[in-house]
């Protein structure tokens, strides 16, 4: 009886263990800019290069394993948290009708507490005459504003805009519009501001 040996050679090709980055690399810029922190300060922590920190958050690199624990370490967040498999304890606020915190000067509640930059929000009233958003100021962003009743004007310095309910409009954050109501009808609206962040 004839017996036939099969010798089987496997190649193992060892590479390192990378991650989906488009998804993450966006997770990554938020938690640092949430946290305060500029590229170099996550570089010197985690002793990856700045340029390879840029090309992760845009989606054009994909992490080792090894980065993404450094990563997290730096962030004060867990590996969960960075791939949104878990959700940090203040990830998410609430704000209920009753807390919102009334701005100086009238007409307008505001949302969330401000922080600084990032993003801002409010509910404003506007009255029957032409006035600035109340605690407005010029920024580098970008506003928006979104009709929630009545009728209102947003009043440019060359033009104006008139919302309906469900009407909306944006614009660069240096532009500060004067707003009222028209008509007899009361009317709010709700305004976002987007800080441009570094």
């Amino acid at each position: 009886m004839a017996v036939c040996c099969y010798v089987v050679f496997i190649r193992i090709q060892r590479t390192a263990m990378t991650f989906p980055s488009a998804d993450l690399g966006a997770r990554l810029r938020a938690s640092r800019l949430n946290a305060g922190l500029t590229l170099d300060a996550v570089s010197a922590a985690t002793t990856l290069s700045k340029g390879y920190l840029s090309r992760v958050e845009r989606g054009l690199k994909a992490p080792s394993l090894l980065a993404i624990q450094r990563l997290s370490a730096a962030l004060s967040l867990t590996m969960g948290e960075l791939f949104g498999e878990t959700t940090s304890d203040g990830a998410v606020e609430v704000t209920r009708r009753q807390d919102r915190q009334r701005v100086a000067g009238g007409g307008a509640e505001r949302l969330f507490p401000t922080r600084g930059g990032g993003l801002d929000s409010c509910v404003i009233y506007p009255g029957v005459d032409l006035q600035p958003r109340p605690d407005a100021r010029a920024h580098a962003g970008e506003e928006f504003v979104l009709a929630l009743a009545g009728v209102i004007e947003l009043r440019f310095v060359d033009r104006g805009v008139v919302l309906e309910a469900g009407d909306c409009a944006q614009f660069p954050g240096h532009l500060l519009p004067r707003l009222r109501r028209v008509g007899e009808a009361a009317a709010s609206a709700l305004v976002v501001v987007s800080r441009q962040a570094g």
